[in-house]
């Protein structure tokens, strides 16, 4: 059976999906150099820091974790790219050129 979805339901799933697997995302301004680091509170290291999920430098592109794309592609489609740019900018108000993965 084929299910339909729409774009902005799918944005919202997407939503759900990250803040139930990461919490409360934060959101870091690196004075030095511009970059913005996002972590979870909900994951923490060995050392006790919250793990930096993403990364978005000064040219506009975010960098995420290839496993969690991979996860998410898995989950909801080869569109999911759109649906985790647009929940970083409405979230935090920042501009999104592209997505890019870190291996």
């Amino acid at each position: 059976m084929k299910y339909i979805i729409t774009e902005s339901k799918l944005n919202e799933v997407i939503k759900k999906y990250m803040e139930a697997t990461y919490g409360d995302i934060e959101m870091n301004i690196d004075k030095d150099d511009g970059y913005i680091h996002f972590f979870s509170r909900r994951d923490i290291d060995r050392d006790g820091y919250p793990v930096r999920i993403a990364h978005r430098n000064n040219h506009g592109t975010l960098w995420i974790d290839y496993s969690f794309f991979e996860k998410m592609r898995g989950l909801f489609g080869n569109s999911v790219g759109e649906g985790i740019e647009k929940y970083y900018s409405d979230k935090f108000g920042i501009e999104i050129k592209r997505i890019n993965m870190e291996f």
